[in-house]
């Protein structure tokens, strides 16, 4: 294996962005005033929103808590 630069190193980059393309990703859900949008408003996302974890929800959406 090659050993990687650190000016390399600053330049990968991770998934491509496009993959959340269309999907509110400064949107935070849960219940409480810390998130600016419901649990509701999360289970009506678009599927692949939700699958490519486009957007941070809280775990208080899942079952009884």
């Amino acid at each position: 294996m090659k050993k990687l630069s650190r000016n390399t190193l600053k330049n990968i980059k991770g998934a491509d962005s496009s993959i959340c393309a269309g999907c509110p990703t400064q949107n935070k859900y849960g219940p409480g005033p810390e998130y600016n949008q419901t649990c509701d408003n999360y289970f009506a996302l678009p599927e692949y929103c939700k699958e490519r974890n486009c957007v941070r929800v809280s775990i208080y959406c899942f079952g009884d808590w």
